[in-house]
């Protein structure tokens, strides 16, 4: 039986060569920071899916054997976060120790992982500031359930005396009846708006419910499916508003607050970046009505009498 003094060397043993493999990750890091530095190749963070262009902003490299992705510094300082998404649930420690790996379905692992990048994407970004119905001047939001097949975020409007719901965004398995689910929530409240996204591994998404989905229509919910093995996602391309939502549910894309995207579609005039309430109505998918409603209540925006155009103030 080993002695406490033969633990403790090992457990230092132990330290010193996850010291010296965590500084060769980041020696590597830098090397292939310089080759996409020199090619002039934008990247994202393996962790989060944070836009990245500056050096400065890398950490390091996944820290499993073998795993060429890059994590960001704000990754890269908490080490719980120094794996991509795809390795993160094969590093479970504790006190020096690692537990046994939880037996959990295949399907279920990956959307755990994928509700995982969710919540580090809403700590990340701000929070999303628009709906298809009003743009959202002080939004704030909060993780109401964290659990398996439960997974839901609500985005709330800021208030003086409270705050009040405005998106909820929701994780469900397609293992679940898909009909059901969306039945469910079309009950409810028509001011919220809700973003659905159904989880599968590869295998388990079949044709038929890519179709349901692809061709699925109602102003009131944007429904993706997520397959997140390949990190693939689909939707009714012909749905604006769901496109619009797709750079949050999307690992390869980056969110956009409401102020950025008008500034995407806006024509420059005498130096003045405008927007116009049918080039925005038109771009998202809106009647012209509540297209101009929606551009009335930016505070960023500064409306020209007689014209449904708005110039974008600096």
């Amino acid at each position: 039986m080993a002695t406490k003094d033969e633990i403790r060397d090992e457990i230092e043993l132990a330290r010193k060569h996850l010291e010296e493999d965590v500084h060769k990750r980041e020696l590597e890091a830098e090397e292939r920071l310089d080759e996409l530095l020199s090619k002039k190749k934008m990247e994202f963070c393996s962790r989060c899916g944070r836009k990245i262009d500056s050096r400065m902003d890398w950490g390091g490299k996944c820290l499993h054997e073998g795993c060429e992705e890059l994590v960001c510094h704000e990754c890269w300082a908490s080490e719980e976060r120094r794996f991509c998404r795809k390795h993160l649930k094969e590093y479970v420690r504790k006190e020096g120790k690692e537990e046994p790996e939880v037996k959990e379905s295949r399907m279920k692992r990956l959307t755990l992982s994928y509700m995982d990048f969710l919540r580090d994407r809403f700590e990340k970004f701000e929070s999303m500031d628009w709906t298809p119905e009003e743009f959202i001047k002080k939004p704030v939001f909060q993780i109401k359930n964290r659990n398996y097949g439960k997974f839901r975020i609500v985005v709330y409007r800021k208030g003086w005396i409270r705050k009040r719901p405005k998106i909820e965004f929701l994780v469900r398995p397609i293992e679940e009846n898909i009909e059901g689910v969306i039945n469910e929530f079309l009950e409810r409240e028509k001011k919220v708006h809700i973003i659905i996204v159904l989880t599968g591994d590869t295998p388990s998404i079949d044709i038929k419910t890519k179709d349901f989905v692809e061709k699925f229509s109602d102003k009131r919910i944007s429904l993706f499916l997520g397959d997140v093995e390949m990190n693939q996602v689909y939707f009714n391309l012909k749905e604006k508003v769901t496109e619009k939502y797709s750079s949050w549910v999307d690992p390869s894309k980056v969110p956009m607050k409401f102020r950025d995207m008008l500034a995407e579609i806006a024509e420059s005039m005498s130096g003045r970046k405008i927007v116009s309430a049918k080039r925005f109505s038109t771009e998202f998918g809106l009647e012209n009505v509540t297209g101009l409603k929606i551009l009335s209540e930016c505070d960023f925006l500064e409306g020209i009498s007689g014209t449904d155009c708005f110039i974008l103030r600096e």
